[in-house]
């Protein structure tokens, strides 16, 4: 008996870390995100490994948050405890969690099934190490190998009756911000400064220069860029692409003169 109710004692402590893919797992249509949270929340919960009391950290992750799920919906997840990250990659989110969380304790992801197939050598280490996984996607193709885990289908957690939880939402306390930027590794003091953030210049440039280094794109040739947006990421593009024609061309200042670079982008040519 005692050694049922110290089982028990110790599950009411562990805590659990979801990773919520927001661009691949949206807040269905007609949904309220609050009640969404819920459901993750009892998911977590019915498996057993997280009971009452237990502390639930939640990153909502998505690539383009300020339209999916919108500002609206940033702003009510933000305001019960909901991390905001932007970006697609969450890998190191998991060891930093560890890091600071000794093992038992639960590890939830929800993502797409490919995306979670890329994982499946990471979570076989946590699982190895003694963390407890559970997992939750959209759909998958029948043919694919299961997961070695409980695992949920991302609409099935929305089909039961309204169930209440007895955790507790905290912020993860191995980030340095509830709300980051992982394209540009901004860490924003609050929720407006990351929104401005996301709308910022910086930002879309940041972007485009993850865009372009992930796909190779030549930034030398000027027909590449997506200048007309507006003068000042025009102007970021341009300095950008000079500095790349001169690097390439392998002239450089001194005693054989100044730097030519093979094209300029003329500001004038903008659309703003």
């Amino acid at each position: 008996m005692e050694g049922g109710m110290n089982q028990i004692e110790n599950m009411a402590t562990q805590k659990a870390i979801v990773l919520w893919n927001i661009s691949s797992c949206p807040i269905p249509d007609g949904h309220d995100p609050l009640m969404v949270v819920q459901r993750i929340q009892a998911a977590v919960e019915k498996s057993g490994y997280v009971r009452r009391n237990g502390e639930i950290s939640i990153t909502a992750i998505g690539d383009k948050l300020t339209e999916v799920p919108g500002e609206d919906v940033m702003r009510r997840l933000s305001s019960i405890g909901i991390a905001l990250k932007n970006g697609d990659e969450y890998q190191m989110d998991l060891y930093n969690w560890a890091d600071e969380n000794a093992p038992p304790g639960t590890m939830m992801l929800i993502d797409g099934h490919e995306q979670l197939g890329w994982l499946a050598e990471t979570l076989s280490e946590f699982e190895d190490m003694g963390f407890r996984i559970l997992l939750a996607y959209p759909h998958r193709d029948p043919a694919a190998t299961p997961f070695p885990c409980k695992q949920w289908d991302w609409a099935a957690l929305f089909s039961d009756e309204q169930e209440t939880t007895t955790t507790s939402l905290v912020v993860n306390s191995s980030v340095k911000s509830p709300w980051f930027c992982e394209v540009c590794f901004v860490a924003a003091p609050s929720l407006e400064d990351f929104t401005t953030h996301l709308k910022s210049v910086k930002h879309a440039y940041g972007e485009w220069d993850r865009h372009a280094s992930k796909n190779n794109v030549d930034r030398t040739d000027p027909a590449n860029l997506p200048f007309g947006l507006s003068n000042e990421l025009d102007l970021l593009l341009n300095q950008d692409m000079v500095r790349r024609q001169m690097l390439t061309s392998g002239r450089r200042r001194g005693p054989l003169g100044p730097l030519r670079p093979r094209l300029t982008f003329n500001l004038t040519h903008s659309k703003y």
